[in-house]
């Protein structure tokens, strides 16, 4: 079996519960954030918005304060942004691979000590420490590709 997108050999597992292991393959860059194309107006004022390289809708869109990144947890109390349907186990993603945090009007991103690390405009993450998250923002999770897009609530415009 082989990955449609980069040929690269993929091993199977016996169990979608196994641990996710460390892989030597770098992720595909096809071009930067900047090129993408999006619809930074479909994101509501207070909300963030995550696509998936190579989509032109969001994958995900929320107000909510806090969520997690990663791939299903059955006894999760977390808000998670679940992307095991978009490969997320064979491209080495952790079940709770970053936290993503309202703070004030912008966000921040914490790697949750996931196993094939995290990355934000190509500089690496260090586990457990929040890092600033820009608006447009490229976002790498072990090798799959991510763009970051909020729109804050300005003081003049009434919260929702």
């Amino acid at each position: 079996m082989i990955c449609v997108h980069c040929g690269t050999a993929l091993e199977l597992f016996e169990s979608e519960s196994s641990t996710t292991r460390t892989t030597d393959v770098q992720a595909t860059i096809t071009g930067e954030p900047s090129a993408w194309l999006y619809d930074e107006a479909g994101v509501p004022a207070g909300s963030i918005a995550i696509y998936v390289e190579g989509a032109s809708k969001p994958i995900f869109s929320s107000s909510d304060d806090e969520f997690v990144i990663g791939r299903k947890i059955d006894d999760s109390s977390e808000r998670l942004l679940d992307l095991s349907g978009l490969g997320g186990y064979h491209l080495g993603l952790s079940r709770r691979h970053v936290r993503i945090r309202r703070v004030g009007d912008r966000y921040d991103v914490t790697d949750l000590s996931s196993t094939n690390g995290a990355w934000l405009n190509d500089e690496r993450l260090t586990p457990n420490q929040p890092y600033s998250l820009p608006n447009g923002s490229q976002l790498r999770l072990a090798r799959m590709r991510l763009f970051v897009v909020f729109r804050p609530i300005l003081e003049s415009q009434p919260k929702t």
